[in-house]
């Protein structure tokens, strides 16, 4: 008899955080799943921890195939699936026990919807918590934000889809890797409802290897490209519609670090906003951002707060502006 839900893993040199994600999907509340691991030609030890794993859960199966880039990988999965509903899992996110549990029962209530995500924590390399994120509830706001752009307004490793919609959007787009899971919502969007679930369901992990992070200018340019396509297939003026700004140039990893510092500032983790703070400190000990970014580490200041901290006499850090 086919399970209720199938997760589907794309993996690829994901060993380091591997074990973590697959353990999370299989201490899950509702057990009546199969699990599909896609893996997409690995070169570190990510092949040998899939089939320990499948060794001792029957639910996971894995398939090993050459390397063809996420979309491929997750079209592959897609088709293994059996089950009416296709949850979709990270290699490097953990999921909540509760997590398919929710969404299922969610979703036999409520059969208008064809895509259901659920809150995220996000979380840095070493699962230190970064912030919530708030993501919309309804398709309307979500969809709004999906069409400037914000991939996280439907957290794709939390999403579990219908697979009869899923086959007739005929599953991911190929060669637009990266932003492909933007593409396929907002086409999704377009066939039925979106929804999330207010519940934090998934710990969802920035490292400098995602591909927003590692592909740079070339992710904007992937995204703006599929903006245009669903401005276009939805008759709107497309020279006159959304498109994300173009970078100033590559975005070294240190930015990526600032970054972090803010959102964790922002959802009040200042352990982990110390954390980058320090790092990026080391990294660029000349910058006065580097030290703007430690203050508002180290007492929590969002950015009007801070400037007037700095602007009181005796704020100014020595040395921080040579």
């Amino acid at each position: 008899m086919k399970p209720q839900v199938s997760v589907t893993m794309a993996v690829h040199d994901a060993e380091r955080y591997l074990g973590a994600a697959l353990e999370s999907i299989e201490r899950q509340s509702f057990p009546d799943f199969e699990l599909i691991a896609v893996d997409d030609g690995s070169r570190d030890g990510s092949l040998a921890i899939l089939q320990r794993h499948a060794a001792r859960d029957p639910r996971l199966r894995v398939i090993a195939r050459p390397h063809s880039g996420i979309a491929v990988t997750r079209n592959a999965a897609l088709a293994a699936a059996q089950a009416d509903l296709v949850a979709v899992m990270d290699a490097d996110d953990v999921a909540h026990p509760e997590r398919l549990a929710r969404q299922v029962a969610h979703l036999r209530s409520h059969p208008e919807i064809v895509a259901l995500g659920a809150g995220a924590l996000i979380i840095d390399p070493e699962g230190w918590p970064i912030r919530r994120l708030e993501a919309p509830l309804e398709h309307a706001a979500i969809d709004a934000a999906l069409m400037r752009g914000r991939g996280e307004a439907l957290v794709h490793p939390s999403v579990v889809f219908r697979r009869d919609s899923l086959l007739a959007a005929s599953g991911y787009r190929e060669g637009i890797d990266s932003v492909e899971d933007l593409d396929l919502c907002l086409r999704l969007a377009e066939r039925g409802r979106l929804a999330n679930l207010p519940e934090t369901l998934l710990e969802y992990r920035h490292h400098l290897r995602k591909s927003t992070y590692a592909l740079g200018s070339e992710h904007r340019r992937l995204a703006n490209r599929v903006l245009r396509d669903a401005q276009l297939r939805r008759g709107l003026d497309a020279a006159s519609g959304y498109q994300m700004p173009a970078l100033a140039g590559e975005t070294p990893a240190v930015d990526y670090r600032c970054e972090w510092v803010r959102q964790a500032v922002i959802g009040g983790n200042l352990a982990t906003a110390r954390k980058h703070a320090l790092a990026v400190l080391r990294e660029q000990p000349g910058r006065a951002r580097s030290w703007q970014l430690l203050a508002r580490a180290l007492f929590g200041l969002r950015s009007e707060p801070l400037r007037r901290w700095l602007g009181r006499p005796g704020a100014a850090v020595n040395g921080a502006g040579r």
